[in-house]
């Protein structure tokens, strides 16, 4: 029996709305026939975890089991962490875009922090505005408000690859780019998205991630040299907030937060419908997850 964890953060893009933004995870078996939820404050991304499943918030990861009945609040807080995006794996622990401060960081479940990468260090000083960003590495920013337009990439996924390098999807430049984990140094992968998220590594040659505004999700082959589009699913949406391709299981997972819904498309063409789940008006899906 297949399950689908779905987390729905109400979450703001250009300046960061006052009231209580919740938060909500939501557990579905049986291909959609039982549902159960549970509030989680401005979840978002998540991740495999030793006893369960790691779920970022706003300032910190906690981690919560399979079946939604034990949470284990702040298992991991730095006061680096700063509207918390993404969260992957990696060889030595785990990655999470600190999305606040233009930041990735690798980090182990002690919460020792082990690479650390800021943008506004490698070439990515302006906001959009035009705006230079200077940050304070010593203070704590756990409760700190930076809105969208206040960070310089807005920065808000990232993968290894099995190579050791980084992926990353830049959302205000629009492209994926790959970083070198000993130098910091970063060349372009793919460009031209239109404020792209969820960048997943499915192996050495092969990463997905999502064109958002343009609804694409894309399959794409990566070498020394770039990146080529393999496959180019247009899911129907003018904001695809996640996508992945389940190799196991040879299937898209397509969520489209315009319209609430996940969508599961069969084969790399994502040619025929396989289901949809169709959710709360009101929420914004941000993530799923393949338990």
């Amino acid at each position: 029996m297949n399950q689908l964890k779905i987390d729905s953060p109400v979450l703001g893009s250009h300046q960061k709305p006052k009231e209580d933004l919740g938060g909500l995870l939501c557990l579905i078996e049986d291909m959609g026939s039982t549902q159960k939820t549970l509030e989680l404050k401005m979840a978002a991304g998540m991740v495999t975890s030793d006893n369960g499943v790691f779920v970022t918030s706003f300032s910190g990861v906690h981690e919560v089991d399979t079946n939604l009945g034990i949470v284990r609040h702040n298992i991991v807080s730095s006061p680096l962490f700063n509207a918390l995006h993404s969260i992957s794996r990696t060889q030595r622990g785990y990655l999470v875009a600190s999305t606040g401060l233009d930041l990735l960081l690798e980090f182990n479940r002690s919460g020792e922090i082990l690479w650390s990468w800021w943008a506004t260090d490698h070439g990515f000083e302006l906001t959009p505005d035009g705006q230079p960003r200077v940050l304070d590495k010593l203070a704590d920013h756990r409760s700190i408000q930076y809105g969208t337009r206040a960070q310089t990439t807005h920065i808000n996924s990232a993968a290894e690859l099995p190579d050791g390098r980084f992926l990353a999807s830049l959302f205000h430049q629009g492209m994926v780019i790959a970083i070198d984990r000993e130098t910091g140094e970063w060349q372009p992968v793919l460009e031209g998205l239109d404020h792209p998220h969820a960048v997943r590594v499915l192996d050495a040659r092969h990463f997905t991630v999502a064109d958002t505004v343009r609804g694409r999700a894309l399959l794409v082959t990566i070498n020394k040299l770039g990146a080529q589009v393999e496959a180019d699913i247009d899911t129907g949406t003018n904001w695809l907030q996640d996508c992945r391709y389940d190799s196991d299981r040879n299937c898209w997972i397509l969520v489209d937060g315009k319209n609430s819904r996940v969508v599961l498309r069969h084969g790399r063409s994502g040619n025929k419908k396989l289901a949809e789940f169709n959710f709360d008006p009101e929420w914004r899906l941000y993530e799923t997850h393949v338990l």
